[in-house]
């Protein structure tokens, strides 16, 4: 008897050895589709009933499903005996890999366990001979409730298996046809996030930034319009992570010797500012060059210039001959053991075996490099680190008063890791030097600003510097957000802007909103509430319009504190910057803001606030007139006439315009209009 193929990865189809069979119509074809899909045990008139028609099956549904039966027999020919009848039903029998979708899910299962052994090029084999298998849309030609159900099931192990080959090809250094590939998988598969992180990291790795960026603008655009979201962390990250860094090198081939090869780095060039950072940092390479050792740790808020620093720096080493060993922790690699520091040594093909003993294979490694001359170990974003990556920079602080080396980290602030604050304190218990950047000035934000642009800021340009809180990523979101959005007009060789310093580009506000990412969800909660409040509040306040307690909230707003957000104002708390409460501010729908408005404006009243605290609140909120508005406005018109007349005399105006107030209430109002037009 000749074999049975069956196809679903596509239009369904089967054929007995080299013969295609007629299905026949479309019910009974589906019917063969079920069968198929349950290959090899028997399925009840019952499920194929509901499969078929669902909920709305006829009466004589069970007599139909005799005679698609009977059909099928028919047009199996030779290969009839497969389709069996039973008490339990009927059975279609298939051989293995008869199946397209079967295979299919066996070469992804083969690709997964090629890939645990970290053998990518075999898994990468498995999984385009799996993917090859489509033709299509899976169940192509059929309809019903199982076939639906089935299609989505396989589409979302196909977009899997094709995210996981994307990922093994970029691991290892990518190859001419991914990008092409991945421009494809967007295009298919424009709500699935990954493709759009994988594409960028393709272009920025090709050394094509700037289409990188384009692909994460192009991917908000489609979540914004389509599901109301904005993009998730990793592409934000991944963002921020582009505009603060130089394309990567393109990875080879590890070579046949004990030290790592040192990668290529960005000229000074793409420094500003940050002068006396790098006189210590070439101090240090010095005293390295001549055996001495030494510890360095950058932190800084997301955006500030830590990768551009510790960039500069490593080509100050690279000019002077040192061995350079870099690597960069990932936030998806964070529970990987050693991650980082086996990246960095290119020592990814040592064992994984227990993590103590991994760590004393990195020391030993790191005391043969230094054995023949000095060596300059850098980890670009230690606070994505995994614990053991931790651990053994530890170690290797302790062993920089024995050996020729300089150890370079860069982090930004973690209030919720302790491990990483310990690791942070032994640098100055070891006499190692902590550099942390603080804002630019004004005049290297306007420099950023027309190197972003690309010719010299004008006036109108330049009054925008503050918006940008002294941080360098933000000056170059700022630029490129104005010029995406035609924003930027050259007039006489100048950069200029149109009068709109509160109209802040959104990818601006997106970029600062991806900076406090690192905070809790409760923390940052707490914070979308603080900023409708103003750029300084009381924890009162906030409790009041919360409805939660001012205990409950201190645990919160201390995290902002410790991660430098927010800073203590006498009495109060207040932003760090401006543009981070207007970022969290812009995060709350705009249509949700009016009423949250309304409702602050109510708690702070409530609470014993400010008149005029309570009134910008007012104003703020939805402009119909309530009787609480009305109430407030009466007994405390007085005392905001003086402290704030024109917000006086538009609340007055919003309630004389509304319609049902008692005459007492009217003719106080008018009164209080009165005295404000004198």
């Amino acid at each position: 008897m000749r074999r049975l193929r069956v196809t679903v990865l596509g239009p369904v189809r089967a054929w007995n050895g080299e013969v295609e069979i007629d299905l026949g119509p479309a019910r009974r074809r589906a019917l063969f589709a079920m069968l198929a899909a349950n290959a090899n045990r028997p399925v009840t008139r019952a499920e194929l009933i509901r499969a078929l028609w669902g909920e709305s099956a006829p009466s004589a549904a069970a007599g139909n499903i005799y005679t698609y039966v009977s059909g099928l027999r028919r047009a199996l020919g030779p290969a009839g005996g497969l389709l069996r009848s039973g008490r339990a039903g009927y059975t279609l029998r298939l051989e293995p890999g008869a199946l397209d979708a079967d295979r299919f899910e066996t070469l992804c299962e083969a690709a997964g366990a090629q890939a645990g052994a970290e053998r990518p090029g075999p898994a990468v084999a498995l999984l385009d001979e799996a993917l090859a298998l489509w033709r299509g849309e899976a169940y192509a030609n059929v309809t019903g409730l199982f076939a639906d159900l089935d299609r989505h099931r396989l589409a979302e192990l196909r977009i899997g298996a094709a995210e996981r080959r994307a990922r093994l090809v970029l691991a290892g250094g990518g190859d001419d046809a991914l990008i092409a590939d991945l421009t494809a998988l967007v295009r298919d598969h424009p709500l699935h996030e990954p493709f759009h992180e994988l594409l960028m990291r393709a272009l920025h790795r090709a050394g094509r930034g700037t289409e990188a960026l384009d692909v994460f603008h192009a991917a908000r655009r489609v979540l914004v319009d389509e599901l109301g979201v904005e993009p998730g962390p990793a592409l934000r990250e991944l963002q921020s992570r582009i505009l603060a860094e130089p394309a990567p090198p393109v990875p080879v081939a590890p070579a046949a010797v004990a030290a790592p090869a040192a990668p290529p780095v960005a000229r000074r060039g793409r420094l500003v500012g940050r002068d006396a950072e790098l006189a210590l940092l070439r101090d240090l390479l010095d005293a390295v060059g001549e055996g001495r050792s030494a510890i360095v740790w950058i932190e800084g808020e997301p955006g500030i210039g830590k990768s551009a620093l510790l960039d500069a720096a490593l080509h100050e080493a690279r000019a002077r001959g040192h061995r350079i060993a870099r690597g960069s922790a990932e936030e998806l690699s964070s529970r990987i053991p050693l991650h980082v520091m086996r990246r960095a040594l290119r020592l990814e093909d040592a064992p994984h075996d227990d993590p103590a003993a991994a760590v004393d294979r990195v020391l030993d490694h790191v005391r043969g490099l230094t054995a023949t001359g000095p060596l300059v170990l850098a980890v670009d974003h230690l606070q994505w680190a995994d614990e053991a990556s931790l651990l053994a920079w530890e170690r290797l602080a302790a062993l920089t008063r024995w050996l020729p080396l300089l150890l370079v980290a860069t982090a930004r602030p973690e209030p919720g890791r302790r491990d990483l604050a310990r690791v942070r304190r032994g640098v100055s218990t070891r006499d190692g030097h902590l550099i942390r950047l603080t804002p630019l000035p004004p005049s290297d934000i306007e420099q950023i600003f027309g190197r972003t642009v690309g010719v010299p800021p004008g006036a109108t340009l330049r009054s925008l510097a503050p918006l940008t809180a002294g941080n360098p990523l933000y000056a170059r979101e700022l630029v490129s957000g104005l010029v995406a959005e035609d924003g930027v007009r050259v007039v006489d060789g100048l950069a200029e802007v149109d009068a709109r310093a509160d109209d802040m580009p959104r990818a601006l506000l997106d970029t600062v909103r991806a900076s406090l990412d690192h905070l809790s969800p409760g923390a940052r909660e707490s914070l979308r509430y603080a900023a409708l409040l103003g750029d300084e509040f009381a924890v009162a306040e906030v409790a009041a319009v919360t409805g939660r307690s001012p205990f409950d909230l201190m645990a919160e707003l201390e995290e902002a504190v410790a991660a430098d957000v927010l800073v203590d104002a006498g009495s109060e708390l207040a932003f760090r910057q401006p543009v981070l409460r207007r970022a969290l501010a812009g995060s709350i729908p705009a249509a949700l803001r009016p009423t949250l408005h309304r409702h602050a404006a109510q708690a702070l009243a409530d609470n014993g606030g400010a008149v005029t605290r309570v009134a910008d609140h007012l104003l703020a909120g939805p402009p119909e007139v309530d009787e609480w508005l009305v109430d407030w406005l009466v007994a405390h018109g007085a005392e905001l006439s003086r402290r704030a007349p024109e917000a006086a005399r538009e609340l007055v105006r919003r309630a004389l315009a509304g319609h049902r107030l008692p005459q007492a209430q009217r003719a106080a109002l008018a009164a209080l209009r009165d005295g404000l037009d004198r």
